[in-house]
C-alpha cells in the first residue's frame, strides 16, 4: 500500500491507523457481532478523521463484493442486508475516497469458510471493479445524529468515546489486521503475494460482464 498520497492533511498511513483503531474498538465493544456494526464503524471513522482535520461524510446505500471459499471451490457476490427500503451498508467518503473497513468483515457473515478480505481506501477517480460495488443512496449531513432513538444514540456516543480514548492512548502507528485495497494496483500486488482473495478477484474481473452485476 502506497503511503504517500494525502487526503487533506491525512496520509494513507494515518487513514490505516484510524481504520485499525475503529476495528479494535468495534471488536471490544461488540465482541459477538462486530461484523454487523457497519454504521458504528462509519461514524467511528468519521469521528477520528474529523479530529485529524479532515471533512469526511458518512454514506448509506448498497454494497456487494466478491467472496471466494478457502477451498477455492465456491465464489460469488456478497453484501450486507438490513431491511426493505433501508440502507444495507454505511461507509465514509472524503475528497473522492471511499474509506471502509466493512469488506474485511464479509467472511464472518458467509455460510461457508471464506478467504480473508481487505478493507478499502479506494479513489473514486478509478472506476470501481466488478469485485467491489458501492451504490450510495443517502449522504448524512455534518450534524446528523446516529439514531433518533435515545438508547441507540447513547450507545453510539459511548462507542465514539471509546474510539477517541483509544486514539489518544495509541502511541505510534497501528496496522490494520490484514491488507487494505487502495486500487487495482494494490489487488495486483496482493495477487503476486498469492493472496487467495486477490488472485480469485482478478480472475473474476476478467470473466465477468459488468452488466450482469446487481449494480
Amino acid at each position: 500500500m502506497s503511503l504517500s498520497v494525502p487526503i487533506n492533511s491525512l496520509s494513507l498511513r494515518q487513514l490505516e491507523r484510524i481504520l485499525a483503531i475503529v476495528d479494535r474498538c468495534l471488536k471490544k465493544t461488540f465482541p459477538e457481532d462486530h461484523h454487523q456494526r457497519c454504521a458504528y464503524a462509519a461514524f467511528g471513522v468519521r469521528e477520528l478523521m474529523r479530529a485529524s482535520g479532515a471533512a469526511p461524510e458518512v454514506m448509506g446505500g448498497d454494497f456487494v463484493a466478491f467472496i471466494v471459499g478457502r477451498d477455492n471451490c465456491r465464489a460469488g457476490m456478497s453484501g450486507f442486508a438490513y431491511g426493505e427500503g433501508q440502507c444495507s451498508h454505511f461507509w465514509v467518503e472524503c475528497d473522492g475516497l471511499i474509506i471502509d473497513p466493512g469488506p474485511s468483515y464479509l467472511p464472518l457473515r458467509s455460510s461457508y469458510p471464506t478467504a480473508r478480505m481487505p478493507a478499502v481506501i479506494w479513489s473514486l477517480a478509478e472506476p470501481l471493479p466488478t469485485y467491489l460495488r458501492y451504490r450510495p443512496k443517502l449522504r448524512f449531513q455534518d450534524d446528523a445524529a446516529f439514531s433518533a432513538e435515545n438508547s441507540i444514540q447513547a450507545r453510539a456516543d459511548a462507542f465514539l468515546s471509546v474510539c477517541r480514548e483509544r486514539s489518544a492512548a495509541q502511541r505510534g502507528h497501528l496496522a490494520f489486521p490484514g491488507w487494505i485495497m487502495t486500487g487495482r494496483a494494490s489487488v495486483i500486488a496482493a495477487a503476486r503475494r498469492d493472496d487467495p482473495w486477490a488472485v480469485s478477484a482478478l480472475r473474476f474481473d476478467k470473466m465477468t460482464d459488468e452488466a450482469s452485476l446487481p449494480f
